[in-house]
């Protein structure tokens, strides 16, 4: 991709060109303070010089100086003319430019670069750089100009083509060329227009995501490339090329602060890879002393290659956060571009200069031969304990593979014969339909045939009678036609029917068919489950479906009966009526006093069977008002019942194509390992001539590689034996000066971790109060407090607003002591001090006996925190048995409720017949029956309510696992950070050391102590479990259970069945 000179790699070019050359300019951008670190209460920790390219870091003495600085208030234009412009007019003269934006993430180098254009106003360096590349062209019309861009990202470590039609992966190749990328789309451009499309069309396809320090943070490195090459009109031999490389690097991020998780996490750990080795790079650039510089380390610096140390003019846009919540961070991005500007680049022209290919291939032939140097050396054999365990995992997996096997063809001779049952069901539900309405047919054909017997007049009738049964017969044709098509379809289904088998495979080229057999069969078990307690739940909610509907037919029954009391009451109403109103005649006219006393008597029988029957009205309306709950009981079954079956024909049909699926996928994976099978036994063949002759090369090596070391030892021994001398001489002085100065070392580098933990806290103190001040800002503004209220929000503000300067006082401080500590630069420079093998020596005895020491505490607390994760996996265990005992409860719970509204209905559907049967008399006394009934109905949908607050319990149980789970995950993190790191060195009573203590302590689980929370019920043994609101509503409900226990005769009688259902819930309770 990078400067290529006429085929020669541009950095042999530069090889044979001596040291000159120019060093990477920097250029420091400082972005404003953002709303959310203005929230946090952040304050800037960073100032610029008048008229100077230079920063200073507040409360430090620390100060940078760069190519350019631009402050908060500088604008794009302002950036672009001062920095950019010059480079871009450089291209022109055939040189190669890249400007690369570094630093950390939400820094504001996407706006700064420009990769991001969508055609606003507010236009980075890219759109500039292109409305200036085309005015050029304009200017210079003696030249022929070709120009093309590509554009890229390295997301994830790997290239992705952002002009290509879709989105797709190219491959980073080095050849006799260089860096080369095959594939990649470079679109010809002809106006600034075009370009600033291809642009937009790139941008739209890069990689953002959102964080907590970035709603649109870049997930990957951008890199826009333009392509310009020139040849003069009147001179074709006068022609250069430049490439001008603009990157937009994703910014490095700190997890604990973006908050990321999951894919986002993953992102930032490849972006922190590929800006460490970036990092590592500058750094080995910037001191000039490495011969060897790891440009090999991630694709990102071997695209930067040529960028970094070859053949570019190189500005590197420095893009920090002033806020001092941020401080480390920025310092790194400061320490890193000063870095950069001891780096030397060697630009050159892009002309036709001669290279020397000879020299590159002598190269590549030396590193060739040292690389078969030190891969010399012969391999020994196996072990025969390893030959062993590998008899015996092959013995093991074969029989997995063949149990795993059985289980699927028992799974798939399951599942056909429920696909069997489930068609036959459908076959019988379509009968039953046909005959339903042949039967209907044929009554109706028969009553209007009787009557046409009995009517002789009426012939033409009676054939017409007889076409319509000839309709019927065609029609028991039709269910004869119907039924042979069910038996078709088990036909065709059984045939179909097969086992997956596996045959004439090794096992090493079963190994993935095995694994996604084992997936498949755990799911199709799965689903079988599921069907078998669907089919269950199904048949319970037909039967009670089927109770219900009986019931119904009595009430209809009942229905008919109150119909004809209602009319016999209107009739006595009348009859009482007459008589009434003869009686008053009686008494106008004057009549016998006897007659007038029989119609008194017999308006009296009237009113007494009136006040009868309208009492038994009333009755039978109250048994009908049933109807409308049992109608909608019905209608709520059908619907699930309905459910079911449409879940339950879901199922099969899943289980049937994950069978189908599996079976074919196996098939085609089958055909491929042949082929393969195949393709590996050529290979071998090749592969044993090879071995062939690299064994003899092999043995000529050996002997050079073992001449070497044996040259080696010698003059290992002899420095030896030097050193020694001098170290008897000193070494009482120097054993206890190492010793300090090492203890010295490791009781800084102990107090900077201890202070950068202190100092996210600190931080994280600062945001909240922050929060806090600005909310009751915000209240103050409101102007909706009252003169007392107001006065205490004031006080508050001003104890918080004091809070906010300490904490900010004391955040500045910490920050000073970690930058004077200086873990970062210490890391490469802290073993100069040793000047001697004899220092060296003791420094290695005593960090020795130091790690020994941390090893041996180690192992004390892995050995506690082993005990830990036991007694916590004993919990997980108990909890998972309860919870299967609970949804054994709960199961029984619902079946016994099922059982109990069977019951229910079967006493309801024998109360109406017997009301049927029996006078007003026995009605009072059978309502009574039935609102005990009722009341046992409710009893049980009050347990139904108790299970729930079962259910919630075990719900509280499992959130107080998961929370000593997430408390057991922090001791495993911070157990290896928190133990000592050397004698009497770490201050005591520290707070890290008493939180460790706290949480070993909290956690420290007895697992008698457990067992028994989990299963003793005893309320006198542990009152803090049980004598909770839930426990007294058990113990109320057992005792209210043991005084309504009744049950019906036929008769309808009571007897008391305790005793007897005592009994059969011991049996049904579960183990």
């Amino acid at each position: 991709m990078f400067d290529m000179l006429f085929g020669i790699p541009a950095y042999i070019v530069l090889l044979l060109m001596g040291e000159n050359g120019e060093t990477v300019q920097v250029a420091l951008r400082i972005r404003p303070l953002v709303e959310s670190e203005i929230a946090r209460g952040c304050q800037v920790s960073l100032s610029t010089v008048a008229d100077q390219p230079q920063v200073q870091v507040l409360g430090t003495d620390k100060a940078f100086t760069f190519n350019h600085v631009f402050c908060q208030e500088d604008s794009q234009a302002k950036f672009y003319d001062t920095a950019i412009k010059d480079l871009v007019s450089r291209l022109f003269k055939g040189y190669n430019v890249t400007i690369l934006a570094y630093g950390q993430t939400g820094s504001g180098k996407t706006y700064s670069i420009g990769t991001c254009y969508t055609g606003q106003d507010d236009m980075g360096v890219i759109p500039r750089a292109i409305a200036d590349i085309f005015s050029r062209v304009k200017e210079m019309e003696d030249w022929n100009f070709k120009i093309s861009v590509s554009f890229m990202e390295l997301y994830q470590e790997q290239l992705f083509d952002l002009l290509a039609p879709t989105r797709c992966v190219v491959d980073l190749r080095e050849d006799s060329k260089g860096i080369v990328i095959p594939g990649l789309t470079e679109v010809p451009v002809k106006t600034a227009e075009d370009m600033t499309a291809c642009l937009v069309q790139g941008s739209a396809g890069r990689a953002t995501g959102a964080t907590a320090m970035n709603s649109q943070s870049s997930r990957s490195h951008a890199i826009f490339t333009v392509n310009i090459e020139q040849v003069k009109l009147n001179n074709i031999n006068e022609a250069t090329s430049a490439k001008f490389h603009l990157v937009d690097l994703a910014g490095s991020e700190r997890s604990k602060k973006t908050k990321a998780t999951g894919e986002r996490f993953k992102e930032g750990v490849n972006i922190n890879r590929g800006l460490l080795a970036l990092g590592n790079v500058i750094s080995a650039l910037g001191d000039g002393t490495q011969s060897f510089i790891s440009y090999r380390d991630s694709k990102l610096t071997r695209l930067l290659q040529d960028s970094l140390g070859g053949n570019s003019l190189t500005l590197m846009i420095a893009c920090v956060s002033p806020a001092d919540y941020n401080l480390q961070e920025t310092l790194s991005t400061l320490r890193y571009a000063d870095r950069a500007r001891h780096i030397k680049n060697k630009p050159i022209i892009n002309q036709d200069p001669q290279a020397a290919e000879i020299s590159r291939l002598k190269q590549q032939l030396q590193e060739m031969r040292l690389l078969m140097i030190q891969g010399g050396g012969d391999g020994t054999g196996c072990p025969p304990e390893h030959t062993k365990l590998l008899e015996e995992n092959l013995f093991l997996r074969t029989k997995a593979n063949s149990l795993t096997e059985q289980l699927g063809n028992l799974i798939n001779q399951n599942l056909y014969l429920v696909e069997r049952a489930h068609l036959a069901e459908q076959a019988r539900a379509r009968m039953h339909l046909k005959v339903s309405e042949l039967q209907a047919e044929y009554d109706l054909t028969m009553d209007e045939l009787n009557l046409t017997l009995q009517q002789v007049t009426c012939p033409a009738e009676f054939v017409d009678q007889l076409r319509k049964l000839s309709g019927v017969q065609k029609r028991i044709k039709e269910i004869q036609e119907e039924q042979r098509r069910g038996e078709d379809e088990l036909l065709t289904h059984e045939l179909s029917q097969g086992t997956v088998r596996t045959e004439g495979l090794d096992l090493a080229d079963e190994q993935d068919i095995a694994e996604k057999r084992e997936v498949h069969t755990m799911q199709q078990a799965k689903l079988n489950n599921e069907l078998q307690e669907l089919n269950r739940a199904l048949a319970l909610k037909e039967e009670l479906a089927s109770q219900l509907t009986a019931n119904l037919g009595q009430i209809t029954t009942v229905r008919e009966e109150y119909e004809r009391n209602q009319a016999l009451v209107e009739t006595l109403k009348k009859e009482k009526d007459e008589l009434q109103q003869a009686l008053r005649n009686v008494h106008v006219n004057n009549s016998s006093n006897k007659m007038a006393e029989q119609r008194r008597k017999q308006v009296q029988e009237l009113e007494l069977k009136i006040a009868n029957l309208t009492k038994k009205i009333q009755e039978q309306a109250n048994i009908i008002k049933m109807k409308g709950k049992s109608d909608e009981k019905i209608t709520i079954l059908q619907n699930e019942i309905q459910t079911m079956k449409q879940i339950k024909v879901r199922l099969i049909r899943q289980m049937k194509a994950e069978s189908e699926k599996f079976k074919l996928w196996k098939q085609e994976r089958e055909r491929e390992l042949i082929k393969l099978k195949d393709q590996d036994r050529k290979r071998q063949n090749q592969i044993v001539k090879m071995e062939r002759l690299h064994a003899k090369q092999q043995n000529v090596l050996k002997r050079k590689v073992e001449e070497a070391v044996a040259i080696n030892k010698r003059l290992k021994d002899a420095l030896a034996l030097q050193k020694s001398v001098q170290d008897r001489r000193h070494k009482g002085d120097n054993m206890s000066k190492v010793q300090t100065w090492v203890s010295h070392e490791l009781e800084v580098l102990v107090s900077t971790v201890a202070a950068e933990r202190s100092l996210e806290e600190l931080v994280e103190d600062r945001a909240i109060i922050n929060s806090q001040l600005s909310h009751l800002k915000q209240q103050v503004q409101s102007g909706n407090l009252s003169k007392e209220e107001l006065v205490g929000v004031k006080e508050d503000m001003k104890q918080l607003g004091e809070d906010l300067e300490l904490r900010s006082a004391q955040i500045a401080d910490l920050q000073q002591k970690i930058d004077d500590s200086d873990q970062e630069n210490k890391t490469k420079t802290r073993w100069d001090t040793l000047q001697s093998m004899g220092e060296a020596k003791i420094a290695l005895v005593y960090l020795f006996d130091v790690a020994a020491e941390v090893k041996r505490d180690v192992a004390s607390k892995t050995h506690k925190l082993a005990e830990i994760e036991e007694a916590l996996k004993r919990a997980e265990e108990k909890l998972a048995q309860d919870e299967l005992e609970l949804r054994e409860v709960m199961s029984n719970h619902k079946e016994e409720i099922h059982r109990l509204e069977k019951e229910h209905q079967n006493k309801l559907f024998l109360l109406l017949r017997q009301l049927n049967g029996s006078g007003a008399g026995g009605d009072t006394a059978l309502l009574e029956r039935i609102k005990i009934l009722e009341a046992e109905l409710e009893h049980m949908e009050e347990l139904q309510r108790l299970l729930e607050d079962q259910r919630t319990e075990v719900d509280k149980l499992r959130n107080l696992l998961d929370q000593r789970t997430a408390e057991l995950e922090k001791i495993k993190q911070i157990t290896p950070t928190k133990n000592k790191t050397f004698k009497n060195k770490a201050k005591p009573g520290t707070s890290h050391h008493t939180k460790i203590s706290y949480t070993a302590n909290h956690l420290d689980i007895d697992d008698d102590k457990f067992q028994e929370s989990f299963e003793d019920d005893d309320n006198e043994k542990d009152p803090d479990w049980m004598k909770t609101p839930l426990f007294k509503k058990l113990q109320n409900l057992k005792y209210k259970d043991s005084q309504k226990k009744l049950h019906f005769d036929s008769s309808g009688e009571e007897e008391n069945t305790d005793d007897k259902e005592n009994s059969e819930n011991e049996n049904k309770k579960p183990r």
